[in-house]
C-alpha cells in the first residue's frame, strides 16, 4: 500500500536527484577553462613576406615567428603558398620551424586539443580544410605531431571537407552573401587548392565556385566597388569601398577601374599571385556592364528546410552547414549543436562557452532545449544566416540592393540589409542600432551601426527601397536595449549637399541623388553630423535615388521627390513616385500599382543568368559569350 509517507519521501528523493544533478552540472563547468582566440592584438608579417618574395626581394624568415607562434587558417592561406613556391629560399632554420608549426596545427573540431580559435563559419571552413588537404599533399608520409596520423591520413580527411563545403555552396550559395569583407576568406584557399592540388576534381570544381563568387562581384558591384547588401558585414564595410572592401585589390585586378590599387599585402595578395586560374571572360564583361539591369538572385537556406535536405544531425557534413549558417542556438539545431559540442570537448572554447548554462543533463534529455530557445530568443539566435532573396538595381550611375522580405522584427547580427552605392567613397542605409555597450558611446562602438538591433521588413522596386522597422515590445535574453529608433547613415562631410526639411532629407554626391523619406522627422544625433535619426518604436523609411542623368539638376530632383505621396499608417507603408504607386504591408504583401510582388527568387534571374534553385547546370551570359558550368559531371566551359 502507497501511504501518503512513501509518497512525500519518494518526492523527495526526486528533488534531491535533481538538485544533485544540477549541482554536478555547475561543478562541471567551473572546471572547464575559457580559452581566448589568441590569434589577434600581435603585428603578423606573413603577407609582407609573400609579397617580397613574390616579387623577387630578400626576405628576412625570422620575421614569421610571429604567424607561426600565433598559427591559424588566415595566416595558413599565405604560408602555404611560400611552404609550396618558396621553400627553396627559406633558410634550415626557418624551414623547420615552419614545418614543425605546419604539423602541429589543429586543422579541426575533432583534433586533439582545445583552442580558442573559430573553425565552423563559412569562410573557416574553406580556410582550414583547403590547409590541412595541401600540407597533408605536400608531405604524405610525415608524421603529425598534433594526432601521430600521417599527411596522407590528413589529406583524405581534408579531401572529404573540401568537396562538401564546394558542393554546398554550389548547390545551396554563400551564407554570407555578397560579404566584402569574407568573399576573400573563400577566394584564398580556392587559388591555393586551383594552383596546387594534384586532384583534377578538386581543381575543377574549385574553380567552378570561384567563377560563382566572381560573380557576384561582378553582378553586385557599382564600378568597382563591391558594396551591397551582404550575409555579414562589420561598421566600416558598409559605409564606402573605401574603408572596409576587403575584395577591392581582387576586383581591380580583373577590372582595372579607376580607383587605388592595393599592393597585395592582405589575403587579396594570393589572388594576385594566383597561376592556374583565368577569369572568365564573360564575367569579366559583366563587371563592366553599366546598363541598367534588375539582378535577382536566391542565396542559402532557410532553417525549416534543413530536414527535408537532410542537413539536421551531427555528421562533419550537416554540422558544416547548420554552423556555416551560423545557427547554433536556434529551436531548430540546438540540440544538434550540443551533442556536437559535448562530443568534441568545445565548451572551452571562447565562441561557445556560453553554451554552459544550457548544458544540464536535465534540460537535454527531456527534450526541453528547443522549448527555452524558442521562449528566451537568446541573441545568439540572430546571428543565423537564412535563406536570402536579393533584389539589386544597377545604372551607370548607383546601385541599389536590398535583400527582400529577410526575418522582419527578428534580431540581427551583422546582417545589411540594404544598401545606395553612390560612389566607392559613400553608402547610404539604413539599421536599428542596439543600446552602446557599456563604456562605449555611438561613436566608439561598431555594434552601434552592425548590430545586434531589429531587422526591417524591407521590399524594393528598381530605384526604390521601403523599409518598415516594428521594435517589440518584449526584449530577447542578452538584447542591449533595445532603442526606440531607427538611424540612417548620411555623412554631411561626404555629400556635396544636403537638405534636410523635416521627414525627409535629401543629398547631392556629385551627379548621383538620394531622398530619404521617414514616416516621422529626421534629425541629425546630437554632436554627430553621420547619424540621421528617426525616432519612434514603430518607424517607416523610404529611399529613392537619382541622378544628373535622370532627373536633371538636383533641385529639379528635390522638388519632384517632395510632391511624392509618403504615408504610413497600421504598419502599411505607401510610397508614390512618377507612374509607380508601391505599398508595403507589415510582413504581408508588397504591391507595386496593385500587382502582388514575388520575393521568392530563384538561384539567379537576371539578363545574365536564369537558374533554378539546387540547380543541375549554370550558363552564364552576356555580349555573345557564354560560361557552362556543372558540378557533378566536372564540366567548366567557356563558349
Amino acid at each position: 500500500m502507497i501511504t501518503r509517507r512513501r509518497v512525500l519521501a519518494l518526492f523527495a528523493l526526486v528533488a534531491l536527484l535533481l538538485v544533485a544533478s544540477v549541482v554536478r552540472d555547475v561543478a562541471r563547468h567551473r572546471r572547464i577553462p575559457i580559452l581566448p582566440d589568441t590569434t589577434k592584438g600581435r603585428k603578423i608579417n606573413v603577407h609582407d613576406d609573400l609579397v617580397d618574395a613574390q616579387q623577387g626581394r630578400p626576405v628576412d624568415w625570422a620575421n614569421l615567428e610571429g604567424t607561426l607562434e600565433q598559427l591559424e587558417d588566415f595566416r595558413m592561406a599565405p604560408l602555404i603558398r611560400i611552404v609550396y613556391r618558396h621553400s627553396q629560399a627559406i633558410d634550415a632554420v626557418n624551414l623547420a620551424k615552419i614545418h614543425a608549426a605546419i604539423f602541429n596545427l589543429r586543422y579541426w573540431m575533432d583534433q586533439p586539443g582545445e583552442d580558442g580559435h573559430c573553425y565552423w563559419s563559412e569562410n573557416h571552413q574553406i580556410l582550414y580544410a583547403s590547409a590541412e588537404y595541401l600540407v597533408g599533399q605536400k608531405f604524405p608520409e610525415q608524421v603529425f605531431t598534433r594526432d601521430g596520423r600521417t599527411g596522407r591520413a590528413h589529406m583524405t580527411d581534408a579531401r572529404r571537407r573540401v568537396l562538401t563545403w564546394l558542393e554546398q555552396r554550389w548547390r545551396y550559395g554563400f551564407s554570407e552573401w555578397y560579404s566584402n569583407v569574407y568573399y576573400v576568406e573563400d577566394v584564398a584557399p580556392l587559388c591555393n587548392l586551383i594552383d596546387f592540388s594534384n586532384d583534377a576534381e578538386i581543381v575543377t570544381k574549385s574553380k567552378i565556385i570561384l567563377d560563382l563568387l566572381l560573380f557576384d562581384v561582378a553582378t553586385q558591384s557599382h564600378r568597382g566597388t563591391f558594396v551591397s547588401t551582404m550575409g555579414r558585414a562589420y561598421d566600416r564595410n558598409r559605409r564606402s569601398g573605401e574603408e572596409g572592401n576587403s575584395m577591392r585589390g581582387i576586383i581591380q585586378n580583373i577590372w582595372g577601374f579607376d580607383l587605388p590599387i592595393p599592393d597585395g599585402r592582405r589575403m587579396d595578395g594570393i589572388f594576385l599571385f594566383r597561376e592556374r586560374y583565368q577569369v572568365p571572360s564573360v564575367i569579366e564583361a559583366i563587371g563592366r556592364d553599366v546598363s541598367p539591369t534588375i539582378i535577382k538572385a536566391s542565396q542559402g537556406l532557410d532553417l525549416a528546410e534543413l530536414p527535408a535536405e537532410q542537413l539536421a544531425g551531427t555528421e562533419d557534413s550537416r554540422i558544416m552547414l547548420q554552423w556555416g549558417m551560423e545557427a547554433f542556438t536556434n529551436p531548430e539545431v540546438i540540440d544538434e549543436t550540443m551533442r556536437y559540442v559535448e562530443k568534441k570537448h568545445l565548451f572551452s572554447n571562447s565562441f561557445l562557452h556560453d553554451l554552459r548554462s544550457v548544458d544540464f543533463f536535465l534540460l537535454r534529455r527531456t527534450g526541453l532545449l528547443p522549448t527555452i530557445t524558442r521562449v528566451l530568443d537568446p541573441w545568439s539566435n540572430a546571428t543565423v544566416l537564412q535563406r536570402a532573396n536579393t533584389y539589386t538595381y544597377r545604372t551607370p550611375d548607383f546601385l541599389l540592393a536590398s535583400v527582400q522580405r529577410y526575418h522582419p522584427g527578428t534580431l540581427n547580427d551583422q546582417h545589411h540589409v540594404w544598401s545606395a552605392t553612390l560612389s566607392n567613397r559613400l553608402s547610404v542605409f539604413t539599421a536599428h542600432p542596439p543600446v552602446p555597450r557599456k563604456g562605449k558611446s555611438p561613436d566608439t562602438d561598431p555594434s552601434y551601426w552592425m548590430g545586434p538591433g531589429r531587422l526591417p521588413d524591407a521590399a524594393q522596386h528598381e530605384n526604390v527601397c521601403l523599409q518598415i522597422y516594428r521594435v517589440p515590445t518584449r526584449t530577447s535574453l542578452g538584447e542591449n536595449g533595445p532603442n526606440l529608433f531607427t538611424h540612417a547613415y548620411f555623412p554631411q562631410a561626404r555629400f556635396d549637399r544636403i537638405e534636410l526639411r523635416g521627414s525627409r532629407a535629401y543629398g547631392k554626391h556629385g551627379d548621383v541623388y538620394v531622398a530619404l523619406i521617414g514616416a516621422s522627422p529626421l534629425t541629425y544625433r546630437a554632436n554627430s553630423t553621420d547619424d540621421l535619426i528617426q525616432v519612434g518604436r514603430d518607424t517607416a523609411w523610404a529611399c529613392e535615388l537619382g541622378s544628373a542623368g535622370r532627373d536633371g539638376d538636383f533641385d529639379a530632383f528635390v522638388r519632384r521627390v517632395d510632391r511624392n505621396v509618403f504615408t504610413y499608417r497600421e504598419s502599411v507603408l505607401t510610397y508614390g513616385t512618377g507612374s509607380r504607386q508601391l505599398k508595403l504591408a507589415y510582413q504581408k504583401d508588397f504591391r507595386v500599382n496593385g500587382v502582388l510582388q514575388n520575393s521568392d527568387f530563384s538561384r539567379h534571374d537576371s539578363p545574365y543568368a536564369r537558374t533554378v534553385r539546387q540547380p543541375q547546370s549554370i550558363t552564364i551570359e552576356f555580349g555573345g559569350r557564354r560560361l557552362l558550368l556543372n558540378f557533378e559531371k566536372g564540366i567548366r566551359r567557356e563558349e
